[in-house]
């Protein structure tokens, strides 16, 4: 039995395959989720219990004091949100980055390790190795405790917030 080809029916798969195929492309054109938010710009303080006389953790956030995590850090940004991401590193990572708030190659080497030793240690973690600061590194990477009221950073001791 022959099969019996029409013009509406290449038309119609023509017009399937260009919606599927747009479709695709504008997934693998959308922002990363990285960059789906806002950059980082301060920090908040959380009280962390546990301590004598208290503790508190430092999270990069958008603003002083917000509370909004939803943010990230690259290569190029600088500022007190980068600042606390440095005391981070170097407290639960084991990196040994001068703290100056600048997001330099040095920084984005050591995000890269935090985000790898992330992935060996939790196996359903997957989050991409990019150096990048963003929604999946902030939801598994711990954060340093400081002495409340300024104190010094407790060593070798860190809160995970999600």
């Amino acid at each position: 039995m022959p099969i019996h080809r029409s013009r509406i029916g290449r038309r119609s798969a023509a017009a399937t395959l260009v919606t599927v195929l747009a479709s695709a492309g504008l997934t693998l054109l959308a922002p990363t989720a990285a960059h789906a938010s806002s950059p980082c710009t301060s920090l908040t303080f959380y009280r962390v219990g546990g301590y004598p006389g208290g503790a508190d953790m430092h999270v990069p956030t958008i603003g002083w004091q917000t509370g909004n995590k939803q943010c990230y850090l690259s290569y190029g940004h600088s500022g007190s949100a980068v600042l606390v991401l440095q005391e981070a590193l170097n407290n639960c990572y084991a990196r040994s980055l001068t703290l100056d708030g600048n997001y330099g190659s040095k920084t984005r080497d050591a995000v890269r390790y935090a985000q790898h030793k992330i992935n060996e240690d939790i196996v359903y973690a997957n989050i991409a190795e990019d150096g990048e600061y963003g929604p999946q590194t902030r939801a598994y990477m711990g954060f340093a405790i400081f002495g409340v009221n300024g104190g010094p950073v407790i060593p070798n001791v860190c809160y995970y917030p999600g």
